[in-house]
């Protein structure tokens, strides 16, 4: 492995970013096209279940989950988001997404996907070790839809975010990031979401597109009950 000394003195500055940036790229794609085992997705389901366990534990954000029950479509949870290994700035994971079943009630199993950022900024300038989307639109649900990239930071249809001063109002997706063990707010650049066919094929055996798992709340996978009943701790009004 190259030194980050070596790295800093061989690699001109402008030059780094993008570097970095690549490097991120490879080291994920061959995360993703390494073999999946329904092991390895189980323990990510909980360790995401852990993650939004510790979101709702501030009494700030359970109240706010609470109070946007009626519009929450999904909850997206990356429980361990990684760094680029010489430069701050391009981070990536994997992450489940869970979907609100609107008909039958409750959320639907885990959906898998992988993640990438182009460049992380916290409010506080500090590192990012989780992130949870709160996806409150159907046209932010779709976007999670279909086994392509898609780029939710460059997307101009959609509104994406952290809550803010003024709320979470007309957000299609609101931000949440963990750093040193407290949630805030995050802004994200260049995020590209891809769902992960051999993660959910390892898992669900035949279910390999996301729209098989999400909208149906017959798929039934032992090991899941846990995190969809965190998800859907406060549920809808009667």
């Amino acid at each position: 492995m190259i030194s980050t000394a070596l790295y800093k003195s061989a690699i001109p500055g402008i030059l780094r970013p993008t570097l970095a940036a690549l490097l991120l790229i490879l080291f994920l794609e061959g995360c993703a096209t390494a073999p999946a085992s329904p092991v390895e997705q189980q323990r990510l389901v909980e360790e995401a279940t852990l993650t939004f366990e510790r979101f709702l534990d501030h009494p700030e954000h359970a109240f706010w989950y609470r109070s946007q029950q009626p519009s929450i479509k999904a909850v997206f949870i990356v429980p361990r988001l990684v760094r680029g290994a010489f430069v701050v700035g391009a981070a990536g994971g994997n992450g489940v997404l869970l979907a609100r079943d609107f008909v039958h009630g409750g959320w639907s199993p885990p959906a898998f996907y992988g993640l990438e950022i182009g460049s992380v900024g916290l409010q506080a300038g500090a590192d990012v070790s989780e992130l949870i989307l709160i996806v409150q639109s159907f046209a932010g649900l779709e976007r999670f839809y279909g086994t392509g990239t898609f780029r939710l930071g460059l997307d101009a249809g959609l509104t994406i975010g952290p809550v803010g001063e003024g709320g979470a109002a007309g957000r299609d997706i609101v931000t949440f990031a963990s750093s040193k063990g407290l949630f805030g707010g995050i802004s994200l650049d260049g995020m590209a979401i891809t769902a992960s066919e051999t993660a959910n094929e390892a898992y669900y055996g035949n279910l390999r597109k996301p729209e098989d798992i999400l909208p149906d709340s017959t798929v039934v996978k032992p090991g899941t009950e846990r995190i969809r009943g965190v998800v859907g701790r406060y549920p809808l009004p009667d």
